[in-house]
This record gives structure tokens, C-alpha cells and sequence, in this order.
């Protein structure tokens, strides 16, 4: 029974390796290339064309530019397909491309080339007569082509963007939404289109012709292209918007194909200046303001560096127009700016901007040193109101330098005042109440000095009338 399973064993193993060795010299026989392949010989101008691309057995990427020679491409689709050549299964790569010619004659597409792991390949071309349209009354109106800017402020949903008739002023340097949507419902070639410039605005493009299909049309003929930028008015007073103009071909059918230009009326926008007075304004929908420092401040002593970073955080402005954060000067502790660096983040229609402010902080003294409240006075554009972001004061109590610093400094100066100072303090170290036993000696001295004086005086005096005395002569 064991003899039988080995022999199954072996005989399953070698079956295997035989199968895989035949199926590799078999791929390596299959036949690679191009191939091009098209159902249409003749057509009208304003008709489509398919061609499908098959590849088999490429190394590299496949270079499809020579297929756009003479049509554009509406769409394509990508795939790959399992087939059966010469007996033999291989894995086959498709591209499935819809082009549409741009003049009558004859329209080429093809050949491409590749590379395979047997050398290079080229395909067939593919040659398509394009007759003219029978019909070219056809004109398209605003069911088949929309182009409409708009702008709303940067709080309210796209559905709030103000129309013409409508006066809604923003601040300078508030945050404003403009969107350019165009809408067709048929392919447009020799397409032209004029953007505004938004002279008098900072700009910054959140996307550009993004091509979507109207998800509200169950049939799915809306094509949108749409650009939104974000506007901040860099003055007050009116500005004004260019109108979009827009211009091609419209293609609705084989016979129906007609030249087209679509312009919007420019949007004049009344700017309203600052409504504060002081350095800095800034308009936003929130702001906030914090500080971290690179060690806790409470264990700082006298000559310790220390490290304070402030982050200003605002909603709806631009990075550049956040203000510089400068804490005010402090008693006994130096403040250098060391670095700040600005960034911004937009998220959908949100614009978030950060400026961090790096201070390298020295303390001078051993003293109590109190730091000023940190300000930055911004405008609420939701609220319409005046609104200040701050970091509240502190108190740190600067200590006393290791005894090893203070030693290493007072041999660095040279200065006998800082000498007695320190030997003073080592005295009030060793003796606590130094002062009190100081004042009860000095007390105790000074008594019998006194005494001792006083018991002088008396002596010289009493010595002086003795000698008055001995002068008198003897009677």
C-alpha cells in the first residue's frame, strides 16, 4: 500500500512539471502584436467611430497618439478578455475608443507601434471615408447648451450662489466661491473657451473643466465641465467678474451640426472696506490661538533657553494674509524670533490656513517675570462681528542657576561683587538663620564695647582731675 501511494505521488509530480514546461513553450509560440479593428468603412460627418485596440504580448506601455490625427476622442473604455489562438488560451489587453472625425474625406487611424519580448510590432491602419451631413439647419439652443458663473460666499451652499439682481457685498479679503459650469448635451468639437482673469482678487484654484455626467437627469444626455476658484478681493469698492465666453461645434447627429458661442454677462461684486481700525484685518469664520513650549516653563532658572512656539489657526482665509504673532516684551526675559513657516489646507469648499511663530526665550534674572496676553483681533463673517483670539498671561517664577553654572560664571566675570554674593549665600546655606545669630553677636559685641568705652572714659577723666590737682602749689 505505501509503494502504491509513492508511485501516485511521483507520477502526480511529474505529470505537473510536464504541464507547466509544455504550457511555457506553448506561450512562448503565440503569435504577439496590434490589431485594429473598426466595423465602419463610410460614414457622415457628425458620426462617431469605434475602434478597438487588441494587444497581446507587450512589454511596455502602448503608444496610441497616431490614432488622433484626424478625429477627437469622446471616450474610452479599458479591459482585457481571455481568448483561445491556435489552441492555446491567452490573456488579450483592450481598449475600446469612440472618435469623432473633424472634417469630411478621408479620416486615417493608425498604425501604432510596440514592443514585445520578440522585438518590435506594428499594427494595421484603419481608413474611414467621412461624407458630408446631409442636413445643417439645425441650431442648438439652451436645452442642449448651458454656460452660467456664478459666485456665492464661502458659508452658504452652492445652491445660495447670488444671482445679478441681488446685492450681497463681502468684506475685503473675505472668502469667496466662484463657479463656471458649462452643460451640454451633445459632443462639441473646435471647442474654444475665455475664462476670467479675476483681475483685483486672489485666486486659488480648487479644480479646473472637471467632466461629470448631471446625476439628476435619469438619462444621463447632461455632459457638465465645471472650475471653481476661490476669491479674496484684494480692495474695497465695485469689482467685476469677466463674462465666460464660450465657443465650437455642437454635433447632435450625423446630419445635425452647427457652430455655436455662448457668453455669460460679467458680475460686478460691491467690496466693502475693513470694518476695524487696527493693524491687521482679518476676515474669517473661526479663529484660534495656542502655544507650546519645548520644556515646562515652571522649572526654568535664570540663564535657561527655552523654546515657545504660537500657532494662529483660521477658517476661510488665505495662509499669506494671516498676521504676525509677536508676543510683547517681558520683564528679565529676552524673546528672539527663530523661525515661522505658513501653510494652508482645503478640504471640499473649507480653506484652512496655520502660521506657527518659533521664539527662542532667554531668562535674564531670577525674578518673577509675567508674560503678556497674546492678541489677534479678527472679524466673525458669519456673525458680522468683531472677534479676538488669545493666549492668557502667565506668571513664571525664574529660579535661581545651578550652584555649577553660577560658579562657572563668576569665573568667566572676574567680579568681586558676585564673589561676596555667593560666598554670602553659602554662609545662609550652611547657616540658616545666619541673619538672626549675626544680629544677637553684633548686639553682644556692641555691649561691651560700650562698656569698655564707658569704663575708659571714666578712667581718663578721673586721671585728668588728679593731675589739675598736683599742679596747685603746696599751702
Amino acid at each position: 500500500m505505501t509503494l502504491y501511494l509513492s508511485f501516485i505521488r511521483s507520477w502526480l509530480f511529474t505529470g505537473c512539471v510536464l504541464f507547466v514546461q509544455a504550457a511555457t513553450l506553448n506561450a512562448a509560440t503565440i503569435e504577439q502584436g496590434i490589431t485594429l479593428i473598426s466595423d465602419n468603412d463610410v460614414i457622415y460627418l457628425g458620426d462617431s467611430i469605434i475602434v478597438e485596440v487588441e494587444s497581446v504580448g507587450l512589454v511596455e506601455p502602448l503608444d496610441v497618439s497616431a490614432l488622433f490625427r484626424d478625429a477627437d476622442l469622446l471616450r474610452e473604455t479599458i479591459g482585457t478578455r481571455i481568448a483561445v489562438i491556435e489552441g492555446r488560451v491567452v490573456e488579450v489587453k483592450l481598449r475600446r475608443m469612440e472618435f469623432l472625425p473633424r472634417r469630411e474625406g478621408r479620416a486615417f487611424f493608425g498604425p501604432i507601434n510596440g514592443i514585445t519580448s520578440q522585438g518590435d510590432v506594428q499594427s494595421n491602419a484603419i481608413i474611414i471615408d467621412v461624407q458630408p451631413p446631409v442636413d445643417t439647419n439645425w441650431q442648438p439652443d439652451d436645452d442642449d447648451l448651458q454656460v452660467t458663473l456664478q459666485w456665492r460666499l464661502d458659508h452658504s451652499r452652492p445652491s445660495q450662489s447670488v444671482p445679478n439682481n441681488e446685492s450681497v457685498s463681502p468684506y475685503v479679503g473675505q472668502h469667496i466661491i466662484a463657479d463656471i459650469i458649462l452643460r451640454h448635451r451633445h459632443p462639441i468639437t473646435e471647442e474654444s473657451l475665455t475664462l476670467p482673469s479675476f483681475s483685483g482678487f486672489d485666486v486659488l484654484s480648487q479644480f479646473e473643466e472637471r467632466r461629470t455626467l448631471d446625476e439628476s437627469d435619469p438619462e444621463e444626455r447632461w455632459r457638465i465641465i465645471t472650475w471653481r476658484y476661490h476669491l479674496f478681493a484684494q480692495r474695497s469698492g465695485v469689482r467685476e467678474i469677466e463674462g465666460v465666453r464660450w465657443q465650437g461645434t455642437a454635433v447632435r447627429s450625423r446630419t445635425q451640426r452647427a457652430a455655436f458661442e455662448r457668453t455669460t454677462q460679467p458680475q460686478k461684486i460691491q467690496i466693502m472696506g475693513a470694518a476695524s481700525t487696527g493693524d491687521w484685518w482679518l476676515p474669517a469664520n473661526s479663529v484660534s490661538l495656542q502655544d507650546e513650549w519645548s520644556k515646562d516653563p515652571r522649572e526654568l532658572s535664570a540663564g535657561d533657553e527655552i523654546i515657545r512656539t504660537i500657532t494662529l489657526t483660521a477658517s476661510g482665509v488665505l495662509a499669506s494674509h494671516l498676521p504676525e504673532v509677536t508676543p510683547l516684551e517681558s520683564r528679565a526675559i529676552s524673546s528672539t524670533l527663530v523661525s515661522q513657516k505658513r501653510d494652508q489646507q482645503l478640504t471640499g469648499d473649507t480653506l484652512t490656513a496655520t502660521a506657527s511663530f518659533e521664539f527662542r526665550m532667554v531668562a535674564q534674572s531670577p525674578i518673577p517675570v509675567f508674560l503678556d496676553t497674546v492678541r489677534v483681533s479678527w472679524h466673525d463673517t458669519q456673525l458680522d462681528t468683531p472677534q479676538e483670539a488669545i493666549i492668557p498671561a502667565r506668571r513664571i517664577n525664574v529660579g535661581l542657576p545651578e550652584r555649577a553654572d553660577l560658579l562657572a560664571d563668576i569665573a568667566l566675570n572676574e567680579n568681586w561683587r558676585d564673589k561676596l554674593v555667593l560666598k554670602l549665600r553659602r554662609v545662609q546655606a550652611l547657616f540658616p538663620f545666619w541673619g538672626f545669630s549675626l544680629a544677637v553677636l553684633s548686639s553682644i559685641t556692641g555691649f561691651f564695647w560700650f562698656r569698655e568705652w564707658k569704663q575708659r572714659y571714666k578712667t581718663d577723666k578721673a586721671g585728668r582731675s588728679g593731675n589739675k590737682d598736683k599742679v596747685l602749689p603746696d599751702l
